[in-house]
């Protein structure tokens, strides 16, 4: 009877310790702008090249960098302290998945050209372009991967009717209405 007692003593005991264990920050992130740079491949690594050198409209990849800003939230900062607790013992405990709350998400997205030569009428391009190494349109690719998509890498699908010098524009449309772009460098194509 002795050892029965003593057993759920210890069992009641530990079950708060165990608990006690896991983080319970709630992460808020928001998405604040936008980079973009255009790459060439170069063997097994991306780099930038010469803005002066032409380079094959093929081999054009533009790097794409979501800009977020995390928020860290947890229960004393929504104003409820938490009872203190006074570990003696503590054991590895798998706790539940992180809390992450995206407060906007990419909704839309548009890459738009100008030959600074000869025009500067912006023109659409974002169907002639595709998410490297996944075939998938734009749209397609931000349909699947939103919320938390930090970056991406386009190439054309399709170079018919691009010049061969341009200057490149990116916007992106989030669900709350604002926009965020990128403006890149003149690129000189063979």
């Amino acid at each position: 009877m002795k050892k029965t007692v003593r057993t759920l003593l210890l069992i009641f005991s530990i079950i708060p310790i165990l608990f006690a264990c896991c983080n319970e920050d709630t992460y808020e992130v928001t998405i604040t702008g936008m980079e973009s740079r255009a790459l060439v491949l170069d063997g097994n690594n991306y780099i930038e090249f010469d803005v002066e050198s032409p380079i094959n409209k093929e081999d054009l990849l533009i790097e794409v960098l979501i800009i977020e800003t995390e928020r860290i939230t947890s229960i004393e900062q929504a104003g409820e302290s938490p009872k203190e607790r006074k570990v003696v013992k503590a054991a590895v405990v798998p706790c539940g998945d992180q809390i992450v709350l995206f407060k906007n998400r990419i909704e839309s997205f548009k890459v738009e050209i100008t030959d600074p030569d000869n025009s500067s009428t912006r023109l659409d391009i974002t169907e002639q372009l595709q998410v490297e190494g996944t075939e998938r349109s734009i749209s397609e690719y931000i349909a699947e991967n939103s919320p938390g998509i930090r970056g991406f890498l386009l190439e054309f699908s399709d170079i018919s009717n691009i010049p061969d010098r341009i200057q490149y524009y990116l916007e992106a449309t989030l669900d709350d209405g604002t926009k965020v772009s990128s403006e890149g460098r003149v690129v000189n194509f063979n």
